[in-house]
């Protein structure tokens, strides 16, 4: 995953904010995924144009962090929702 890297998401999915929270459907495996608010900002990011770096960038000014933190936990999400196939590069 280099900071350049752009990511879509898979098709087949749904979304929906319930009680609050971002809730994605995998309609291909039947999996139902909740979000936290840091994984819902990452998510809305997420449109096979923006890169990875702008992503941290975004994540670290929302929540007021470093960008070495916001570095850790994008990459970190992104990685997760690329192993349950939710996004694709």
């Amino acid at each position: 995953m280099n900071a350049l890297s752009t990511y879509k998401k898979s098709a087949d999915l749904v979304e929906q904010v319930v009680d609050g929270e971002l809730v994605v459907l995998d309609q291909d495996s039947g999996q139902i995924h909740q979000f936290n608010a840091t994984a819902s900002e990452i998510w809305m990011c997420i449109d096979g144009k923006t890169a990875t770096d702008e992503i941290i960038s975004r994540i670290a000014e929302h929540f007021s962090i470093e960008l070495e933190v916001a570095k850790k936990d994008v990459e970190s999400t992104l990685q997760q929702l690329h192993e349950q196939n939710l996004i694709e590069t």
